[in-house]
């Protein structure tokens, strides 16, 4: 009897133990966390990092970790699962504040360069434009106040936050000229003094519609024979493009201004091919 006990009382505690260590299983999810907020070089960094805004949301994300595994060894799984996801949150945040490296920022002040000329392509156009609505003109002096505020920031070395304005208003102008652009009323009272005013024109329409084709692309998807069709129509484009970029450096602006048009034509063409009027 008492063996038959023992082994009973064996069983149970054999048992116990398994379900205790079920409960406790390690969580893949908390320990790449742990690993990553505890021990990699971005934490290092952050420690290291004369910040109180860093090193304040560093604290709050180790203690968002602690919480989850506190949680999690309780048997709530769920509950340490979202707040490791919050402590991996928290420390994204963290890493945000690091400074970047030299290649990064180089990045950052290359597509800065980039966004501001183009910018400065359309509005140079609408300061020649022989008509400009009053709502158009409005759109414009936000533009400039936007710019200028982001070459503000890129003086004081905030690169990224001046490449989101640029970015912002650069969608803005887009649209804008889009609109000016498919307005009949407006394209038919155009008057150019002079052809070079007008090939910059037609260069703004056809970046414009260049513009819109990846973003075409990656909306649409099209797939087998039409988008072997699409591209066709886009390298057409690019190659006429390019001949009325030679016209233009022959000298030979007007030429180049009809070449242009062709080039937006088949823009315009692989674009209601994949849906878009």
């Amino acid at each position: 009897m008492m063996k038959t006990l023992s082994a009973l009382c064996l069983v149970v505690l054999v048992s116990s133990s398994a379900l205790a260590a079920e409960a406790v299983k390690p969580s893949p999810k908390i320990n790449y966390a742990d690993n990553l907020l505890m021990n990699s070089k971005i934490a290092k960094r952050l420690e290291a990092m004369d910040s109180e805004e860093a090193s304040l949301a560093l604290q709050e994300a180790r203690a968002l970790l602690e919480q989850a595994k506190s949680a999690h060894n309780s048997g709530q799984k769920a509950e340490g699962s979202s707040l490791s996801s919050e402590a991996l949150k928290k420390f994204t945040q963290a890493a945000k504040l690091l400074p970047k490296s030299e290649s990064a920022l180089k990045v950052l002040r290359k597509r800065y360069i980039e966004l501001d000329v183009e910018i400065a392509s359309y509005l140079e156009w609408y300061y020649s434009a022989p008509y400009v609505s009053g709502d158009e003109r409005e759109a414009i002096s936000k533009a400039k106040s936007e710019v200028a505020d982001a070459h503000a920031l890129f003086d004081n070395g905030k690169y990224e936050a001046a490449n989101n304005i640029l970015t912002r208003v650069l969608d803005d102008v887009v649209l804008m000229t889009n609109r000016s652009m498919t307005s009949t009323e407006i394209v038919s009272s155009l008057d150019f003094e002079t052809p070079k005013q007008e090939h910059k024109y037609e260069l703004a329409r056809n970046n414009e519609y260049k513009r819109l084709i990846p973003i075409a692309e990656q909306q649409k998807a099209p797939k087998g024979g039409k988008l072997m069709l699409f591209k066709r129509f886009v390298k057409k484009a690019e190659s006429i493009r390019a001949q009325a970029d030679s016209e233009l450096g022959s000298g030979n602006v007007e030429l180049a201004i009809e070449t242009l048009q062709n080039s937006t034509d088949q823009y315009l063409k692989a674009l209601r091919m994949v849906g878009i009027r």
